[in-house]
């Protein structure tokens, strides 16, 4: 199996790409609801000599303000009415959901034994499914459309693992996107959901048994309160064999039980089984954080509970992946070696001292490893695009050639199985589960996603660099439809993100072609902080560097502009999550410069991370608050409480979900509320509210369909 640092679980973003708002005739007739103006109660704190005048506080006590609920309900109302007096929203909304439900959607797969389990969101179907091909056929597992929570809102599978034996499937689901996961079990064979349930079980991460009697797991404290700033403390792994109920569940780790590990309560344990190996892994990942701390025992020793754990390395060590075959664990180590190295050591003796290097820093970063039965496989990055490396047991490294130019959003691999499946998409290439079969060479299409039936000959794609004030090249994008004028009118979308070295890589969504067949551009902009170029790109946007992320973007629309794509009366911006960040403080440095800014689900108030549930596992990318070393460089990252009295700021448009549980509801109500009241261009700024979504990550079919189309009109209604 392959160990990461799980920051791509930790720190996923909803990534809609959405946009927003409309033109003054139509501002003239919207409707009559008026939008609602929020209370001020201004506290003024001095942090580290920085003081920070804050109107909005209120908001942060959600559960207590009898404001907070009426205040947000109000926004959604009057947001709602707003877009749905856009001209063209109808039409486009019933386009986009002709779009997306034409297209069948395969997200991941897992083969055990002769049988292949996986993860597809049908044609026509609002939410993912999970079937098992087993002998040809195609049987349908478990189907959330058919579920609802107790509040009666929607189900979403979180994530799945089948046992090793296939009559076994654990997964997490929970309600409204909170990915508030309760873990249960379903018999394949009969379909009956077994009477096991674990709830506190987000990120549950259920890892089988090699006889499938039970598998390991995390789980959150039993006092946890939601929206603490502690919620994520002293998570714990245990142990469950099934039909037992939860309360017999042995303890494996936690911070407390087995002292002498860690010291930090935001290191969460995950205990892990590899197919064919008698080894456990341990590994403690503090949120985000890339470096791992892991650790080794024998599996029998972790299953009673008795493991003497050997350290195989800190955080300090600077590894970032591990993947085990039998005793051999292989380490992908950036330690002095910043683009990654791979080394091997015998993890029944763990010496990071004794490794052996076994592939060296080259000129590409290596992002990832995986072992299959027959080789390691290396995920390589260049400038966001994705392709493998695969590496034999004989030492011979060789490359797999990419049908495409493509990101890769899923690897999966068994080192008791050849070859690997990956979940690749391109820019104008749509999104399907591929595999590598190492006896052909040759990685192709296993048809789980069909061909869409969408004609995508009318577009094109540029791919190039635009260069950033400082000299530096930053990488772009654009697709559009052929023939289209670089004379300045165009409509042009541009998504950036650049936090936690994750990057912009290329990727098809079937909604993008109602945007693009209306003479829209879609745009990227691969900005510092992301993983483009690796940890040296990262280090570029990280903390105290972090400025260069949003003047990125700057300098990239400003390219755009100059270019001809587009002017800034056409020119929107897009971020989700850590990408709110970069949204809003282009906004505040620039707010001349776009004629739309979209934050969707984003963070916009880091400086008050104290009170924000998930800003412990977020402090190795954004720092500690408490920190007089991070604090200013924090601040400077903040959109809020860099708003400005009587600047004449754009169209802007924050989404949030009221159970997101990655970024607090309130940064986009008191970015919404502080905009509102500053703003001297009379333009509108608002705040999208879903009361039945978080994250985006469990958000259905039609929640998606209604947001893009939202944006999408408002994009295109920019005069």
């Amino acid at each position: 199996m392959t160990v990461s640092n799980r920051r791509q679980m930790l720190a996923a973003a909803s990534s809609l790409f959405s946009l927003s708002l409309l033109p003054a005739a139509v501002r003239a007739a919207t409707p009559a609801l008026k939008q609602p103006v929020a209370r001020i109660d201004t506290v003024v704190d001095t942090r580290f000599g920085i003081t920070l005048p804050d109107p909005y506080r209120w908001m942060e006590t959600t559960t207590k303000d009898k404001e907070w609920e009426p205040f947000m309900k109000g926004q959604a109302a009057y947001s709602r009415a707003w877009f749905d007096a856009l001209p063209g929203r109808a039409d486009l909304a019933k386009r986009v959901a002709a779009l997306s439900g034409d297209t069948a959607a395969a997200l991941t797969v897992q083969p055990v034994g002769d049988k292949l389990f996986f993860e597809r969101r049908p044609a026509g179907a609002n939410n993912n499914k999970i079937y098992v091909r087993d002998g040809g056929k195609d049987i349908l597992l478990i189907d959330p459309e058919t579920m609802k929570g107790a509040t009666g809102a929607h189900i979403s599978i979180d994530y799945w693992s089948p046992s090793p034996d296939g009559k076994y499937l654990a997964y997490g689901s929970s309600e409204a996107g909170s990915e508030n996961s309760t873990i249960r079990v379903l018999e394949v064979a009969t379909l009956k959901v077994l009477p096991d349930a674990l709830d506190r079980a987000q990120y549950g991460s259920p890892s089988w048994l090699p006889d499938s009697s039970g598998f390991f797991f995390m789980r959150g404290r039993a006092d946890a309160v939601l929206g603490a700033a502690d919620y994520y403390a002293d998570r714990i792994s245990y142990l469950h064999k099934l039909g037992s109920e939860a309360k017999t569940d042995k303890l494996i780790f936690s911070r407390t039980a087995v002292p002498g590990i860690t010291d930090s309560a935001y290191e969460f344990p995950f205990v892990m089984v590899t197919p064919g190996s008698d080894i456990a892994l341990l590994g403690l990942f503090e949120g985000v954080r890339h470096e791992m701390h892991l650790l080794a025992a024998p599996l029998k020793d972790a299953i009673a509970g008795t493991a003497k754990w050997q350290l195989v390395c800190k955080p300090e060590d600077g590894v970032t992946y591990a993947a085990l075959r039998g005793n051999d664990l292989y380490l992908l180590l950036e330690k002095d070696t910043p683009l990654g190295r791979v080394l091997k050591l015998d993890a029944r003796k763990p010496d990071l001292k004794a490794a052996v290097e076994v592939v060296p820093q080259g000129k590409l970063p290596i992002e990832a490893i995986t072992v299959a039965k027959d080789a390691l496989y290396l995920q390589i990055m260049d400038g966001g695009n994705q392709r493998f490396r695969r590496l034999d047991w004989t030492g011979k490294l060789t490359d797999v050639k990419m049908p495409f130019d493509a990101g890769v959003y899923a690897v999966v691999a068994d080192p008791l199985i050849d070859g690997f499946y990956t979940r690749i998409s391109g820019w104008i290439n749509p999104t399907g589960i591929w595999r590598y079969d190492p006896k052909t060479g040759v990685l192709s299409d296993t048809g789980l996603s069909p061909k869409p039936d969408i004609d995508l000959s009318p577009y094109e794609v540029i791919t190039g660099h635009a260069p950033a004030r400082d000299g530096t090249m930053v990488p772009i994008s654009l697709v559009f439809k052929k023939g289209l004028k670089r004379d300045g009118k165009n409509p042009l979308l541009v998504d950036a993100y650049g936090s936690y070295q994750v990057s912009i890589s290329p990727a098809f969504g079937a909604r993008q072609v109602a945007f693009m067949e209306k003479g829209g551009i879609m745009a990227s902009a691969g900005v510092r902080g992301g993983g483009e170029y690796g940890r040296p790109w990262w280090e570029a946007g990280k903390k105290k560097n972090k400025p260069n992320t949003w003047r990125d973007l700057i300098d990239c629309c400003e390219y755009f502009i100059k270019e001809g794509w587009t002017s800034t009366p056409k020119l929107a911006v897009v971020g989700a999550s850590a990408g709110g960040i970069t949204m809003g403080r282009a906004l505040t440095e620039r707010p001349d410069l776009f004629g739309l800014v979209i934050s969707q689900v984003g963070w916009s108030n880091p400086a008050r991370g104290e009170v924000e549930q998930n800003n412990a596992p977020n402090i190795p990318e954004f720092g500690d608050v408490k920190s007089a070393e991070d604090f200013p460089a924090i601040y400077e990252m903040d959109a809020y409480f860099h708003v400005k009295d009587g600047a004449k700021y754009p169209e802007v448009i924050l989404t949030t979900g009221m159970t997101d549980p990655r970024v607090a509801p309130w940064h986009a109500a008191k970015m919404a509320a502080r905009l509102q009241k500053a703003t001297a261009s009379g333009k509108p700024v608002l705040l999208r509210v879903d009361f039945d979504a978080g994250h985006g990550l469990g958000s259905t079919r039609s929640q998606r369909d209604e947001e893009t189309a939202d944006l999408y009109a408002a994009v295109l209604n920019l005069k």
